[in-house]
């Protein structure tokens, strides 16, 4: 069996992961992370038992996700829109 910390890690590593996706990966991140924690005990229910569950933690899990990709959509625009919105400074002729 793995150490506590490197599931932990993992753990950080697909939520990391997931913001870099699209919309589709969320669920099979939420699971993903839903074993994982199971595993360290932080979770009741067995996977199995959680599957096809509604409103059961994973779907907290996913909201969860859903607001870090959403926050990563937002970082990146408004990176985006700095950088268009500050153009390259000029350069003195001689």
């Amino acid at each position: 069996m793995r150490e506590e910390k490197e599931i932990k890690g993992q753990v950080s590593a697909v939520r990391d992961r997931v913001k870099e996706l699209s919309g589709f990966y969320i669920g099979e991140g939420a699971a993903m992370v839903y074993v994982l924690e199971w595993v360290l005990g932080k979770r009741e229910t067995s996977p199995a038992g959680e599957l096809g569950r509604a409103g059961g933690e994973s779907e907290t899990i996913a909201g969860n996700l859903t607001k870090l990709v959403e926050k990563a959509a937002a970082a990146a625009s408004a990176k985006a829109k700095r950088r268009v919105a500050s153009p390259a400074p000029r350069r003195k002729r001689e």
